[in-house]
């Protein structure tokens, strides 16, 4: 179960001066992601898949890989932009509420309630996949921007993904200390993921756009 899940989420996936970075035509990372990065947007892509299907098995799959993932909190400033408060049709992706829905879909099929009280949402996971990996989870509020300042180290593959609740667009910005553009994700979803490798160590502001007329939940992860 657990493997065609997977197989079928990977069928679905994506410069300033101070940093050297590949992108496309788009101003898009081609930079592949790191293993822990790769496993949390796998996560995500099962969670949509679930919601979209009605499928318990693939958000327990979901949250079982989120829950093993870990990660530890992140530590950056924060500044939550001004708009409209308005509530969308869908909450924040945890794995809490991934295992809630999944039972709730699972319609009292005892294999698939089984699957999810397997899920240790409360037990100790293996910890951050990679050496400093972070996290964060909030809401962008509707037409508004977030920001996040977190500092890089130089000479090191730096990586932010940030992925919503499915109810708007986001969009993802990083600019440097001289407020030049590093790097962006801009196309239509709410799953953005950016790349760039800083050449000094040094804060960085990380935009979050709500491009849409409700809030959305998103988390934000770092390498």
């Amino acid at each position: 179960m657990r493997k065609m899940f997977i197989i079928a989420a990977m069928g679905m996936m994506t410069l300033g001066a101070s940093a050297q970075n590949v992108m496309d035509d788009n101003g898009k990372s081609t930079n592949q992601p790191s293993d822990g990065i790769a496993q949390v947007q796998l996560a995500n892509q099962l969670a949509q898949y679930g919601y979209d299907n009605s499928s318990a098995s693939a958000l327990i799959e979901a949250a079982a890989i989120l829950v093993e993932v870990g990660g530890q909190d992140l530590q950056a400033e924060y500044q939550r932009g001004e708009g409209a408060d308005i509530k969308g049709e869908r909450t924040a992706v945890t794995p809490a509420q991934l295992i809630a829905d999944a039972k709730r879909y699972a319609e009292g099929d005892k294999t698939l309630l089984a699957m999810a009280d397997k899920v240790k949402l409360n037990g100790t996971s293996r910890g951050p996949v990679g050496p400093g990996a972070r996290r964060s989870s909030t809401y962008v509020l509707a037409n508004s921007t977030d920001v996040f300042t977190i500092r890089f180290p130089g000479d090191k593959l730096a990586e932010v993904f940030v992925s919503g609740d499915g109810d708007t667009d986001l969009d993802l910005y990083v600019y440097d200390e001289n407020k030049n553009l590093i790097v962006s994700d801009v196309d239509d979803t709410d799953q953005c993921y950016v790349s760039w490798t800083p050449a000094w160590t040094g804060p960085f502001k990380v935009k979050v756009v709500n491009r849409g007329n409700v809030r959305n939940y998103y988390s934000i992860w770092t390498n």
